[in-house]
C-alpha cells in the first residue's frame, strides 16, 4: 500500500463491517464506532464536497471537536488531495 487512502479503500473492500475507529467515552468505555465502510463512504462524500470548492493541494482547516467526525473529515481531505490542518 502506498497511501492511507489506498489502505482505507482496501480495508473497506475486505473488512467493511469491522470497526475502523472506536470513540472511547471518558477515555475508557467504548462508545460510537465507525466501520471501514462507513468511514470510506463519509470520507468520499466530504472529499467530493471539498473538491467542489478547493483546488488540489489547498490547505483545509479542520475545526472539529475531538471525535469520529474529525476522522472522517481528515480522510475526506486525503481523498480530495488536500492538506488537512488540525485545529
Amino acid at each position: 500500500m502506498h497511501s492511507l487512502v489506498a489502505a482505507l479503500e482496501q480495508r473497506a473492500r475486505e473488512d467493511g463491517g469491522q470497526p475502523a475507529f472506536t470513540w472511547l467515552e471518558q477515555g475508557e468505555r467504548a462508545g460510537a464506532r465507525l466501520s471501514f465502510t462507513q468511514l470510506d463512504a463519509q470520507a468520499r462524500a466530504i472529499g467530493a464536497q471539498l473538491q467542489a470548492v478547493c483546488a488540489a493541494g489547498d490547505r483545509v482547516l479542520l475545526a472539529y471537536p475531538p471525535g469520529l467526525e474529525y476522522v472522517a473529515a481528515f480522510f475526506g481531505c486525503l481523498y480530495a488531495g488536500l492538506i488537512a490542518v488540525p485545529a
